[in-house]
């Protein structure tokens, strides 16, 4: 039998085929019914469970009680842009960073899941919200990271960079953006209408779908690893 021709690179190729989604192309190949605006739908709702405005319009409503309503428009413009900008960094940056660590997409989605999972369990438990002094910071931190910009968004936007249609992601990503700056605007509305109970009852429903996003990332990487089934 002749040898090969075909030179693998060894380890090293292995492991940037890896990184190059050869395990996503195998998978989006084998749903071709999933179009450009199913995975903008899939990825938008995903981001607004993860992000949770629900949970952020009462806590950005805490912190800029005591400002004026332009300037509470203002904050939640800037909280926006940073949002879509940290979010996009990250969408272009994410695979490099893979590479540069060694890291392949199976084992960083494997990690992230777990991450998911923590911080849906986070949010079912109902933790107290720390609050800042000054509403300038805290519309920064802790609103904009970790809360809108945390572990999670940040493992998912990574993730599905790398695997997904990234024109799609991005799409979503200012949806999502967009869609958290109208509960920012509208939080004192929102809340009167609601009321604090229900938006914590809102928080932990779309917790649920956190963790089941979470609990797939992990099944899929046990699958591609031969551990699971599909």
């Amino acid at each position: 039998m002749a040898p090969s021709r075909h030179y693998t690179g060894g380890r090293r190729t292995k492991t940037w085929e890896k990184l190059a989604g050869t395990h996503g192309a195998r998978r989006a190949a084998t749903m071709p019914e999933v179009g450009l605006l199913g995975q903008f739908i899939s990825y938008y709702a995903t981001l607004v469970f993860i992000m949770n405005p629900f949970g952020a319009a009462p806590i950005f409503l805490d912190t800029v009680e005591k400002l004026h309503p332009w300037e509470r428009r203002r904050l939640a413009n800037f909280v926006t842009m940073v949002v879509i900008g940290l979010l996009f960094f990250v969408a272009f940056t994410g695979d490099l960073l893979l590479r540069l660590y060694m890291i392949s997409i199976d084992e960083f989605r494997f990690a992230g899941g777990i991450v998911l999972l923590g911080i849906a369990l986070h949010r079912l438990e109902g933790h107290a919200k720390t609050q800042t002094p000054d509403p300038r910071d805290a519309a920064l931190v802790p609103l904009t990271m970790p809360l809108l910009v945390g572990p999670a968004t940040i493992t998912y936007v990574i993730v599905f960079t790398t695997e997904g249609n990234r024109i799609a992601l991005l799409a979503a990503i200012v949806a999502a953006a967009a869609t958290v700056w109208a509960f920012l605007v509208a939080a004192e509305a929102v809340l009167k209408f609601l009321g604090r109970s229900t938006m914590r009852v809102l928080t932990r429903i779309t917790s649920l779908f956190v963790a089941g996003v979470g609990a797939s990332m992990i099944h899929a990487a046990l699958v591609d690893w031969g551990i699971a089934v599909r």
